[in-house]
């Protein structure tokens, strides 16, 4: 047998090595690939979904199209001819989408400085001066004031260094509100000393306008706490980090935490604000409790009320994807 498999050891190695490769092919094959009764059937019912499918008519096809046109209306511009679309109502700069850094400068000095007048009081000075006592005098400084450091603030806000523009406006913001509180009586905790910006260290040209929003909207909630006679503002915290998003992103949100005392009025007040179907604010939760006792103080008609709230930047201009294939 030996002598046999010496002699034609030449012809049957070869053999037996593709026999062997053949086998573990065949064995590989059949772990890595499907059951071909179970590929069939796939194919079959893909087969039986595809025959139930029919093409829409032209009048589906149309109305479809329209619904489709009348949504993204909606969203990005005038829906009718009383309401302005989702994107523009939801965004903090409203209408001024090109010039978002300008539109939150103005909202923070027009809290701070005139009382949050809209400009149509603001230009009325019988209308102004009932935000301000029904002062006369001091109303019309204030609006001249205003228009003097909007003018002054959006240029530096352009063109100007981001940080030091950005530590200018928020330095008149503050002061004026933190002016008003005192003579209002009005509390401002530590925690919510510089409206909560205290721990920011600088501020970059891609975070700018993240800043000035959510300034804006700080400075329009502590507004309303100082004209409704809040006891205090407990605190106020923002990220120290934020994300300015991406330029293709639909929407972004930065938040802001803030705490308060003071009576339901003002509460009231800050919920109307927020809920405002004209320019609502984004409200991820609100709490009301009892704030707790401070020394012998009667304390038993205030409430605390806490929120967090973001500025909102939506652009109409982004590709919301609807009509993209699901993978």
């Amino acid at each position: 047998m030996d002598e046999l498999w010496q002699r034609y050891r030449t012809f049957w190695t070869p053999v037996l090595i593709g026999l062997g490769v053949f086998l573990v092919g065949v064995i590989a094959v059949h772990v890595i690939s499907d059951d071909p009764d179970k590929a069939a059937g796939r194919m079959r019912s893909a087969e039986n979904r595809l025959e139930k499918m029919k093409r829409p008519d032209s009048r589906k096809t149309a109305l479809l199209k329209g619904r489709g046109e009348a949504f993204k209306e909606h969203v990005m511009g005038i829906a009718d001819a009383t309401a302005a679309g989702w994107a523009q109502r939801l965004n903090q700069a409203g209408a001024s989408v090109d010039d978002v850094v300008a539109a939150g400068a103005e909202q923070a000095l027009r809290a701070s400085i005139v009382r949050g007048a809209p400009e149509d009081v603001a230009r009325s000075a019988a209308a102004l001066a009932e935000r301000f006592d029904d002062d006369d005098v001091a109303a019309g400084k204030a609006y001249k004031r205003f228009n003097r450091l909007l003018a002054e603030h959006q240029d530096t806000l352009r063109t100007g260094d981001p940080n030091v523009a950005w530590s200018r406006l928020l330095s008149d913001v503050w002061t004026d509100l933190r002016i008003r509180a005192n003579r209002a009586d009005v509390e401002i905790s530590p925690i919510a000393d510089q409206l909560g910006f205290g721990s920011i260290s600088s501020v970059s040209r891609a975070t700018l306008t993240a800043r000035v929003l959510n300034l804006a909207l700080i400075a329009r909630i502590v507004d309303i706490a100082i004209r409704e006679g809040a006891e205090s503002i407990d605190s106020i915290v923002i990220p120290t980090n934020v994300d300015p998003g991406a330029p293709d992103e639909f929407m972004v949100l930065w938040p802001v935490e803030l705490t308060l005392t003071g009576e339901m009025t003002a509460v009231r007040r800050l919920m109307d604000m927020f809920t405002d179907p004209a320019n609502p604010v984004p409200l991820e939760y609100a709490r009301q409790m009892q704030p707790k006792a401070r020394g012998s103080a009667d304390r038993s008609g205030l409430v605390q009320f806490s929120a967090k709230v973001s500025s909102a930047l939506i652009r109409p201009a982004a590709d919301l994807k609807l009509d993209a294939e699901e993978e």
